[in-house]
């Protein structure tokens, strides 16, 4: 349909049925007894609706059921309302699509630490085919924040502390849901998660990953954070998301509210006097779609006929929403429905895929030779609260993470099915003994464990206790396997309740008793192998020098007990490195690379991770000396595996100067054979070393810095002076957002 049908559509619509395009709605309003209610969706969406929002992570409905759900919902607004505009469906997909029985690869943070963008392309083209099965072609997802607090619960959904690796991430990740047919969001935009709101700052570090998404990846949606920046909430300032986002961007896609956040203009910020007036002003500074239903954006139709907002400008947003659902078939009606006849939504495929997500994900940390355990004879204790949890290998957006934190749906290890680590070494150990106790809890109690309250206007959770069936803990017990064992593999961290959405956190140490459970197993003499699984960098100093090794799995999904028994057998070789700073004590938090000396209180640096081999650096090649007119130049070294094991080594290149404590320029992942050697060759763009003032003016100045290679930001092996001469120019905008690994 062109831009003059869609015009001429919205000359033929009511006004009642252009607002309802401007919201949506949720199964559970007009779901009764397993099926689509005609008499709620008449009551509920006479005038249609534009959006079904979290159809599938708010439901215990099988994928049937779903489906059939979704196929009378378009055939109602086809048969019932005048326009026949079918609904866009929308759905979470950080770690694959958030539907019960769908394939779930490692959490962002995890993935992130592959160092691996182009093994998050082909996840997200995977999770995009998934996504079709059930006729949505719309993802609330991905999210670019920068991860600079371990506080905050929020942080394992995305991809780490650097702007320049964020920005590599998610223009991957975009690539390939959108190459695949559906859409992305760039979310939470911007300064979500911080307190830093120095507008220099925002604009030359917050602001990167989303300008990338927009100009480099031409990301169909844009998502305002619950936060606000310079006192003004994101959801209704016109800086953001018209003088910046549009004007100065030029971004022409949809912006949709994060769930509540419109009538919080009004409830929780009091920057609005109503909640007519929130939905006003959302709408006015550039919200065009209400999220998850219309709280506010229905009196709009009211305030229209009053004069107080002109049809224009609801036209505008109409325009935007149409133009989105028709670029992806939805209009039409060809990319409305599911697939029809019974769907894998995760066949083998998927899971070899997960397993070799979940491989790349983990990060060794310590390892004091026992590393990789022989497969021979011996007594294993297997013990701690994740070693056996299916909260251990999954995040806060996977179905079971909505359903149960959000709804209090129950799930199970099953469908998909979930590999616990005990599970995985028992899968892949031949001659190991294994005994297993849980030991402790993750708090002090051994089952109970508390979140944040998130103020939830509905209601939908009294409790934080889990779901899960969890085994009788015997503390006592688990000494005594550890005193008769040969090793001693001690599962600890985090689970839903205790990161992720509404889950910060003060003290960023293993929760609960852990700590001292850890260091009692560390007593009997026995050495201990330290497996965490969690979503944010915690601080594990004490206990981390008390052990003889340290694996941070993450939340690994579904494959992760596989993928760890694989590391610690020695089946997979480490590869995955930091991409957040682990703190030395709570204390010691916010932390990050960037920041200089204060770096120093980071017990593993950004960029760390260990291997089963070894690499040796040589041949730092670069120009020396460039211009301010030039467009790039080319950085290269030479990296040889210098041990007995094929292994992955991560390349990173940085720049340090006097006002510019450290900074990642670049990186390259190559994977190589023993006695194996390659030139590693990184394009640095110029105009990624430009920097915006508080007007918005793109300045690049002429600058000395050092440049320097390394294994990790504090483990640099070569380094180099560069010199950029010449005149300051003012460019008229930024091109490249991420260096180019021309290896």
């Amino acid at each position: 349909m062109a831009a003059n049908a869609i015009d001429a559509l919205i000359a033929r619509m009511p006004l009642e049925e252009k607002v309802a395009q401007l919201y949506g709605i949720r199964v559970e309003d007009l779901e009764e007894n397993g099926r689509l209610s005609l008499e709620k969706c008449r009551q509920l969406i006479p005038h249609g609706v534009g959006h079904l929002c979290q159809f599938a992570s708010c439901t215990t409905l099988p994928t049937a059921e779903i489906l059939a759900f979704v196929d009378e919902l378009q055939a109602y607004v086809r048969s019932e309302t005048q326009s026949k505009i079918p609904v866009a469906l929308h759905e979470e997909v950080i770690t694959g699509v958030a539907a019960r029985g769908a394939t779930i690869t490692p959490q962002m943070i995890g993935m992130s630490c592959s160092w691996n963008p182009e093994l998050v392309y082909e996840n997200a083209r995977m999770t995009a085919e998934n996504m079709k099965k059930l006729g949505c072609y719309y993802a609330l997802s991905p999210m670019m924040d920068l991860i600079h607090d371990a506080r905050w619960g929020r942080g394992e959904e995305g991809y780490g502390e650097d702007p320049h690796l964020i920005a590599a991430f998610v223009l991957a990740f975009i690539r390939g849901l959108q190459e695949s047919g559906t859409a992305a969001t760039a979310k939470h935009y911007a300064g979500y998660g911080m307190e830093n709101q120095d507008l220099a700052y925002f604009r030359n570090e917050v602001l990167v990953p989303f300008e990338a998404a927009v100009k480099a990846g031409k990301v169909k949606g844009v998502m305002p954070g619950y936060h606000a920046f310079h006192d003004v909430p994101c959801s209704a300032s016109s800086f953001l998301l018209t003088d910046i986002l549009r004007r100065e961007w030029g971004f022409d896609g949809m912006v949709v509210s994060d769930y509540g956040a419109v009538i919080n203009v009004h409830k929780v910020f009091g920057y609005a006097p109503t909640p007519e007036k929130a939905g006003a002003v959302s709408l006015q500074a550039g919200i065009d779609v209400e999220l998850p239903f219309g709280e506010t954006f229905p009196q709009l139709v009211d305030a229209v006929r009053r004069g107080e907002i002109p049809e224009e400008r609801i036209d505008r947003s109409l325009r935007r929403v149409l133009a989105f659902k028709e670029s992806l078939g939805i209009l039409g009606g060809e990319g409305a429905g599911p697939a029809a006849g019974p769907i894998d939504l995760d066949p083998p495929a998927n899971r070899e895929q997960a397993l070799l997500s979940a491989r790349q994900a983990m990060v060794l940390l310590k390892n004091d030779g026992i590393l990789p355990l022989a497969d021979k004879p011996c007594r294993v204790a297997v013990v701690g609260p994740n070693a056996d949890s299916y909260y251990a290998v999954q995040g806060d957006y996977t179905w079971m993470g909505v359903a149960e934190f959000f709804h209090r749906l129950k799930g199970s290890k099953d469908n998909p099915h979930l590999v616990t680590l005990l599970e995985g070494l028992r899968n892949r150990s031949g001659h190991f003994h294994i005994a297993y106790e849980r030991g402790c809890g993750w708090t002090t109690s051994a089952d109970q464990v508390t979140g944040t309250p998130i103020g939830d206007e509905r209601g939908l959770h009294s409790e934080y206790t889990p779901l899960e069936d969890i085994p009788a803990t015997d503390w006592n017990r688990a000494m005594t396997l550890a005193r008769e064992s040969d090793i001693v593999i001690a599962a600890m961290g985090e689970n839903r309740y205790l990161c992720g959405e509404g889950c910060d956190r003060s003290d960023v140490r293993l929760p609960g008793d852990q700590e001292a459970f850890v260091r009692q197993l560390c007593d009997t003499g026995k050495p201990v192998i330290l497996v965490v699984f969690g979503g944010r960098p915690m601080a594990i100093a004490d206990i981390a020098a008390r052990c003889a090794a340290v694996l941070y799995a993450w939340y690994p999904g579904e494959e992760g007990g596989n993928a760890a028994a694989d590391i610690l057998l020695g089946r997979a070789n480490p590869c995955g490195k930091l991409t957040v700073s682990l703190p030395n004590a709570s204390e010691d938090v916010p932390v990050f690379y960037q920041q200089g000396a204060r770096a120093q209180a980071c017990q593993y640096p950004f960029g760390f991770g260990l291997s089963y081999t070894t690499f040796a650096y040589a041949n730092l090649r670069t120009v020396p000396c460039l211009s301010t007119a030039d467009a790039w130049f080319d950085v290269s070294v030479d990296i040889r595996n210098t041990g007995d094991r094929a292994g992955a080594e991560v390349v990173q290149f940085y720049m340090t100067a006097a006002d510019i404590p450290h900074k990642l320029l670049g990186f390259s992942r190559v994977e190589l054979e023993p006695g194996e050697g390659k030139t590693v060759t990184v394009r640095v763009f110029l105009d990624t070393l430009a920097r915006y003032d508080a007007q918005g003016t793109l300045h690049l100045d002429p600058q000395r810095f050092t440049l320097q290679a390394g294994s990790s930001s504090r483990d640099i092996h070569l380094s180099a002076p560069v010199a950029i001469e010449g005149a300051s120019r003012i460019l008229p905008q930024r091109t490249h957002f991420v260096s180019e690994d021309r290896t």
